[in-house]
């Protein structure tokens, strides 16, 4: 009974895509090179956000630096505050 169930679930959820089956060709692009913010450039992008009202969120990425990865602030940004 279970799996007639969820048969029937998958079936009716699959009817309402529209019969699109075919995936749109994607692609991912990769930049060369990551570089880091100097500490001047994450405290004024931080000064920034909170003059305009909102908050700073911080994109972090790796980078190996003498052979081991570490933790580096590729960019800051800029959102709502949390209510």
């Amino acid at each position: 009974m279970k799996i007639l169930s969820l048969l029937c679930f998958t079936f009716l959820v699959s009817g309402c895509v529209g019969g699109a089956t075919t995936i749109p060709e994607q692609t991912l692009e990769l930049e060369g090179k990551v570089y880091s913010m100097s500490r001047s450039e994450v405290i004024d992008a931080i000064r920034e956000c909170e003059t305009s009202g909102t908050r700073a969120v911080t994109v972090w990425t790796k980078r190996k630096i003498n052979g081991y990865p570490a933790n580096i602030i590729a960019d800051i940004t800029c959102a709502p505050k949390w209510k």
